[in-house]
């Protein structure tokens, strides 16, 4: 019996990963694929909450700042998941090429990740993050320029 497909979905809350998630749904109601939603955090809590706009957290310090951190990207990748209708979502540490293809060994079938072009010109670049993955990972990557429209359906 064949395996069902997992798919991983780089999610750094930017309107590229939005689409990124939005095909990856698509793709996996076709095929009952499951659905993992990853966000890569510095290594570093202080640079993770300067990353994150919360500098609010750094006046409590060591324990209490990685506490409220894990809390915040709980919260924030949880409402995320409700989108993706129950999907799983893991906070990896490290940098976003690295961490995502290592994860993306784990079993999974295809790696999805959005790009950074809103434009023709822009969407010859694929962000750096997007084309060292595709340099580093071992399994199919999907990059979902942020034009992409749905596919017609055929009549």
């Amino acid at each position: 019996m064949a395996e069902t497909p997992r798919f991983l979905v780089g999610i750094d809350f930017s309107a590229g990963s939005r689409k990124a998630l939005a095909e990856a749904r698509r793709l996996a109601t076709l095929c009952g694929a499951s659905l993992t939603l990853a966000h890569v955090r510095p290594f570093s809590d202080i640079r993770a909450a300067v990353v994150e706009e919360r500098g609010d957290l750094l006046r409590g310090g060591g324990r209490v700042l990685a506490r409220e951190l894990a809390a915040h990207y709980e919260s924030r990748l949880g409402s995320w998941a409700r989108v993706a209708e129950g999907g799983r979502t893991i906070i990896l540490p490290g940098a976003p090429d690295v961490a995502l293809t290592r994860e993306g060994r784990r079993g999974y079938t295809l790696l999805v990740l959005g790009t950074k072009g809103s434009n023709a010109v822009a969407t010859l670049f694929l962000g750096a993050t997007v084309e060292r993955t595709l340099a580093r990972s071992t399994i199919p990557v999907l990059a979902v320029p942020l034009s992409a429209r749905a596919p017609r359906r055929p009549e």
